[in-house]
């Protein structure tokens, strides 16, 4: 099902194959088990690399080339 080195988009759009198949109902309970938990890890996956790439954004390098957190003032 999944490449081991798939990018985040291609994971959401397996997703999202998955969940529309799920949803139509046409498939044994046993295969809907099987996509049912293989949906889950995809999703893990994708959070994981939701996190990861908002502890990139929260931070900014500096003018001296330090990297710091990234505050918003309001």
């Amino acid at each position: 099902m999944e490449k081991k080195d798939s990018k985040f988009e291609e994971k959401v759009t397996e997703l999202e194959k998955i969940i529309d198949e799920l949803e139509n109902g046409n498939i044994a309970l046993e295969e809907s088990i099987e996509k049912y938990a293989y949906a889950m890890q995809l999703a893990k996956e994708c959070d994981e690399k939701l996190k990861k790439i908002e502890e990139k954004v929260n931070k900014i390098v500096s003018e001296n080339g330090k990297i710091e957190d990234f505050d918003l003032e309001e």
